[in-house]
């Protein structure tokens, strides 16, 4: 039986409850949603997916987890990597399993995250802004881009 995806839940590990709740008062960090797409991220950068089994909080609803519009394609990414060699992980009904993929890299993200407020003896906002300016620096930065450059797939 297929779920859909309002029925789908997202959720929150409990060893890292404190951390997010940090993340978000400290981080600037609106919500949880948000906190859990950065530690995804996070977790597949460093290849970091710790399974978990406890819960902490209301799950978040799926389609509250994808209200911006490129969280989707992040977890359906995810999932693709991380099954590469099989196309029907983005058939709708297996949305359970990526969203399991994304737990579990989201929970490894955040026990990294953690792992360098504790080795770095920083605070989780000062640890997000370096994970994010190695980040940049890594990637060349952010490049100069002209109006043209900017407008040229726009048409009036």
């Amino acid at each position: 039986m297929t779920a859909s995806p309002g029925d789908v839940r997202v959720r929150r590990p409990q060893q890292h409850e404190a951390l997010m709740v940090e993340l978000h008062d400290e981080a600037a960090f609106s919500t949880f949603r948000d906190t859990l797409l950065f530690a995804a991220a996070i977790g597949v950068s460093f290849k970091r997916s710790v399974a978990f089994s406890s819960a902490a909080g209301d799950p978040i609803r799926y389609e509250t987890l994808t209200g911006p519009s490129f969280s989707e394609a992040l977890i359906s990414m995810i999932a693709v990597n991380e099954i590469h060699d099989d196309p029907e992980i983005m058939d709708s009904s297996r949305l359970e399993e990526r969203v399991k993929i994304f737990e579990e890299y989201a929970n490894g993200g955040l026990e990294y995250i953690q792992e360098q407020v504790n080795v770095r003896h920083q605070t989780a906002d000062l640890v997000v802004i370096g994970l994010v300016t190695e980040a940049l620096v890594e990637s060349g930065g952010a490049k100069p881009v002209s109006v043209d450059e900017l407008l040229s797939g726009v048409s009036w």
